[in-house]
């Protein structure tokens, strides 16, 4: 029954109907061509025939909050779909993975409580701003930013945070005025207005996104790096590695070969995978089953690489990732020669930070962030007041990227990122410190890739968040950070 359920919905995944990517049909026409990528569909690559709207499809982490003795679970997370158009700077989302998923709208987690869950319609409105983003929905009284915030590198990527409280159609309500929230993993998206037409077998190296799942006690992807091939439908992908923080290989299955068409999601590949996964418990002495789960995979026209694993479906409650599997892939096709690591840090960043296991915990955790004027190796920034984008950003952060790996251009594997400790979980720890004004600090180290996407850096980062450990939670948590230049 298990193995038909999960056969079922990646079969849904692949079938869905390209709900938004109607939307863009409507006002865009013609022929795709240029960059790495691109296509002969019948839509044309994202800002070209005199057009600024784009199509996106992203991946997000699975809610893993745990609210005992309720057991709450993944009430978001996985494939979304997402559009904006610059030139009437309206904007529309929805998370995918949960789409024709009929569960109520609000679980009770306790005698005077609630969740909301996502909705399973798309979430639309107008947003303002540059840089950030501050999304509106089309909702009675709803506040500048109630839809979340965004950053865009138009036609190739996007940031997403959304909310998952607003309620759609016009209803009105105490939920409509909730603020997009921290607690919410950030969405990762690539272009998907085209399926790619790749010259050559292409690398790609990504970072995973972390598990939200506070006792999740497995080992997991950090990052990687695979092949991938193909134009017109037919893709495949080859020389599949996968690493852990101390750099040992997880040995990953190969990915099947996938096919390229109209989804809910725009132009993606789709492909369904069988791969372990930990089933109906939380640590890793349950055992491992087998599950089939897609995959689905963007690639914008200039390189950026997103692939949602299917995690986050409500179809797979309780289940935690295998090793390798059911975690969002994001990162960049490598860089034809290295890097110059100056230019890297020296570079202005927006993006979000995110601690997936403090957002499982319920805590502030994805965080909008800024960083400009590093030098050397070292590059510093830091977040926003009450979250409110639009006050000067702190300067209590720092990305040190090491020396770029000899042997793979764009990926830094002795990362080394200094945060304030928030939560108290470093003092007196082998990795904790005070920072100039004695505030406590923590320092984590992890690795980056980095690469050129349209003229413009992109820089994914993931360093191991060892403060969980000192909770008794997972040993392998993650402190990650997302930026695109600007």
């Amino acid at each position: 029954m298990r193995e038909e359920t999960m056969q079922r919905v990646a079969q849904r995944a692949t079938n869905q109907l390209p709900l938004i990517g109607m939307l863009l049909l409507a006002f865009t026409t013609g022929c795709a061509g240029g960059g790495n990528s691109g296509g002969n569909t019948a839509v044309p690559p994202a800002g070209t025939q005199n057009t600024k709207s784009y199509i996106y499809a992203g991946t997000q982490s699975a809610d893993g909050y745990d609210n005992f003795p309720y057991g709450l679970r993944f009430g978001y997370g996985g494939a979304w779909t997402s559009s904006q158009d610059d030139t009437s700077s309206y904007f529309t989302y929805q998370n995918d993975g949960h789409d024709g998923y009929q569960g109520a709208s609000a679980i009770l987690t306790g005698p005077n409580s609630e969740v909301i869950l996502p909705y399973d319609d798309p979430v639309t409105g107008s947003y303002a701003g540059s840089g950030f983003f501050t999304l509106t929905p089309v909702v009675a009284g709803a506040p500048p930013g109630s839809g979340g915030y965004a950053v865009e590198l138009p036609g190739e990527g996007q940031l997403l945070r959304p909310d998952t409280e607003t309620p759609i159609g016009g209803e009105s309500g105490e939920d409509a005025l909730n603020p997009s929230s921290p607690m919410v993993g950030p969405v990762i998206s690539a272009s998907s207005a085209v399926c790619p037409s790749l010259k050559g077998n292409v690398t790609f190296q990504f970072i995973a996104l972390g598990s939200q799942f506070a006792q999740d006690l497995i080992e997991h992807v950090v990052y990687g790096s695979v092949q991938i091939s193909g134009s017109g439908t037919n893709f495949t992908f080859s020389n599949l590695n996968m690493y852990g923080f101390a750099e040992d290989s997880l040995s990953p299955d190969p990915w099947p070969a996938g096919a390229c068409g109209t989804t809910q999601a725009g132009y993606v590949i789709s492909s369904n995978a069988t791969e372990q996964i930990y089933a109906e418990g939380n640590f890793a002495e349950s055992g491992p089953s087998t599950g089939v789960y897609p995959l689905t995979t963007a690639i914008s026209p200039s390189g950026l690489f997103v692939m949602d694993q299917g995690q986050g479906s409500p179809y797979f409650a309780n289940d935690l990732p295998g090793a390798t599997s059911m975690l969002g892939l994001v990162g960049v096709q490598q860089p034809a020669s290295a890097l110059d690591t100056g230019n890297v840090v020296g570079a202005k960043y927006l993006g979000f930070e995110y601690d997936a296991l403090d957002v499982g915990l319920a805590h502030n955790a994805s965080n909008p962030v800024s960083f400009s004027q590093g030098s050397g190796t070292t590059m510093t920034g830091g977040g926003y007041a009450n979250d409110d984008v639009t006050q000067t950003p702190a300067t209590n952060i720092s990305i040190d990227l090491g020396q770029q790996d000899s042997s793979n251009n764009g990926l830094y594997k002795n990362v080394t990122v200094i945060v304030p400790d928030t939560y108290q979980g470093c003092i007196n720890e082998p990795f904790g410190g005070t920072d100039a004004n004695g505030n406590p600090t923590c320092t984590f180290s992890g690795v980056a890739v980095a690469g050129n996407v349209a003229g413009k850096f992109v820089l994914f980062v993931s360093v191991n968040d060892l403060s969980q450990v000192i909770s008794h939670y997972s040993p392998y948590a993650t402190l990650q950070f997302f930026l695109y230049q600007q």
